[in-house]
């Protein structure tokens, strides 16, 4: 359930019949025989346990709602902001925590190690294939060599599911050159055999 600005509104508990029963009967054992009763899933209510929302009649709860949305919106400092009073005896009887930031602070140490064992775990199989290294990192196979023309280092990137062969060379370039030094070793050995 929502309001007219689309924030939750906090819906008061109604229990069924057999759980006020329950709820009574819990009350009646700590009261009269001192008894411990486990509240179990209902909400923890404070030391004193009584809510003070209980004694509050809809209409009122729904107009403090709309007071609490409506000062919300003035700034803590304004002159202007509404100062609501409440009537006396409706307060909490424990004060709301008071949130703040929080530093987590990690012994370089540990940290270092947790590193350590994070990029080791993450590190997935690794295979030579010719000219080359495989590496599997995450769901992409990464393959790390030196070019097949011009010796120079440089690394392809696939999806891990891929099946075929690495190009063994760095770009269109050197894979040009490689493919006319290759023809012309075939022709070689063609004119020899021939001869």
């Amino acid at each position: 359930m929502y309001d007219d600005n689309g924030a939750p509104i906090p819906r008061r508990i109604r229990l069924t019949d057999e759980a006020e029963e329950l709820r009574y009967l819990g009350l009646e054992l700590q009261t009269e025989h001192d008894a411990f009763v486990s509240r179990g899933r209902s909400p923890w209510r404070g030391l004193s346990g009584h809510d003070p929302y209980d004694d509050v009649p809809d209409d009122e709860f729904g107009e403090r709602q709309w007071e609490d949305w409506h000062d919300g919106m003035y700034d803590e400092d304004d002159p202007e902001r509404p100062r609501r009073r409440r009537p006396s005896g409706r307060e909490f009887d424990i004060a709301p925590p008071v949130a703040g930031e929080v530093t987590v602070t990690v012994d370089p140490v540990i940290a270092a190690a947790f590193a350590a064992r994070q990029a080791e775990a993450q590190a997935g199989p690794t295979w030579l294939v010719d000219g080359g290294q495989v590496t599997v990192e995450g769901s992409f196979k990464i393959w790390r060599g030196a070019c097949g023309q011009c010796a120079e280092h440089f690394e392809q990137r696939r999806p891990a599911s891929q099946r075929r062969k690495w190009r063994t060379t760095c770009g269109d370039d050197c894979a040009t050159v490689l493919d006319r030094a290759k023809a012309r070793e075939r022709m070689r050995a063609r004119r020899s055999d021939a001869a």
